[in-house]
């Protein structure tokens, strides 16, 4: 069976042996379980730059096989402890790890990767890994930033610009807050100069922007009835004001970047920037225009 055909509308969860994996690995579990999904989690190595006189590559591809099916296996074992209804696949692949998610993506139903892994190579690498998800998948991508298991957060927040780019990332997070039976707060940024922060709706001159957040709350709102929605304006850059709102968020959810101007002056990538200040899970979806 292929990649592609495991993969097939699962919860995929990447995994390297690492603590961030792990944790990550757990929510994708109990994702799985939520949605009644079947769970696959995928280990990707490859031989990258380890070459030479004195390295064996069979020796090397056949060890890298046993360290990666032990892990595997090791993964699969934690899962069945936790959410032991959980279905349970697992693909071992000799690949580059963004190669191989990617590929998975296609297929996919979520891809959840952690955000360190094992030393500072791995760490980068696989912060390197979550990045290209956030900028290529074809499904939605969660990823675990650091943060203390017992610092879970509440509620859901998701950014919005009040274009159709966003309405997949607030179709979803409406989603996950209904899953989840938790608060939903759709937040718009703008940029006002020597200005940030929070906006209430008290102040003046900013009808138009409320009206909008508004309006997309009445588009969404009626297919989720049990979801409590809160709207929130915020001045300052988007990545910026969007890791400040989520700062007691279980999880800030964005709609992936599109660039609108040949300039790029303000035109900022969103998603990487939160990625790298998010403190707990951030999700990326896929916008219709890809």
């Amino acid at each position: 069976m292929s990649l592609l055909d495991t993969c097939a509308e699962a919860v995929v969860a990447g995994v390297d042996g690492s603590e961030s994996a792990d944790q990550a690995l757990d929510w994708a579990a109990a994702q799985a379980a939520l949605e009644r999904r079947p769970l696959v989690i995928v280990h990707a190595a490859s031989l990258t730059t380890l070459t030479g006189d004195d390295v064996d590559p069979a020796m090397l591809m056949a060890a890298l096989r046993a360290e990666g099916r032990a892990l595997v296996q090791g993964s699969a074992a934690r899962v069945a402890e936790r959410e032991p209804d959980v279905e349970v696949r697992s693909e071992m692949v000799l690949t580059d790890a963004r190669v191989a998610l990617l590929e998975a993506a296609e297929s996919a139903h979520l891809i959840v990767v952690g955000s360190r892994g094992r030393g500072p190579v791995s760490s980068l690498l696989l912060g390197s890994v979550g990045m290209a998800l956030s900028q290529h998948a074809r499904c939605p991508v969660v990823v675990r930033r650091p943060h203390p298991p017992e610092s879970a957060g509440e509620g859901i927040l998701v950014g919005t610009d009040a274009t159709p780019h966003s309405d997949p990332a607030v179709e979803w997070a409406f989603g996950q807050a209904a899953l989840r039976r938790t608060p939903l707060s759709i937040v718009r940024t703008f940029f006002e100069a020597g200005l940030e922060g929070e906006v209430t709706e008290s102040e003046g001159g900013y009808d138009e922007l409320w009206a909008q957040l508004r309006e997309v709350a009445d588009r969404f709102g009626p297919r989720f009835p049990d979801v409590e929605v809160r709207l929130r304006l915020r001045r300052g850059l988007a990545d910026e004001e969007l890791a400040r709102a989520a700062e007691t968020a279980e999880m800030v959810v964005l709609g992936s970047h599109v660039r609108r101007s040949i300039f790029g002056l303000l035109d900022l990538d969103v998603p990487h920037g939160v990625l790298v200040h998010a403190p707990r899970y951030v999700a990326v979806v896929p916008t219709r225009e890809e």
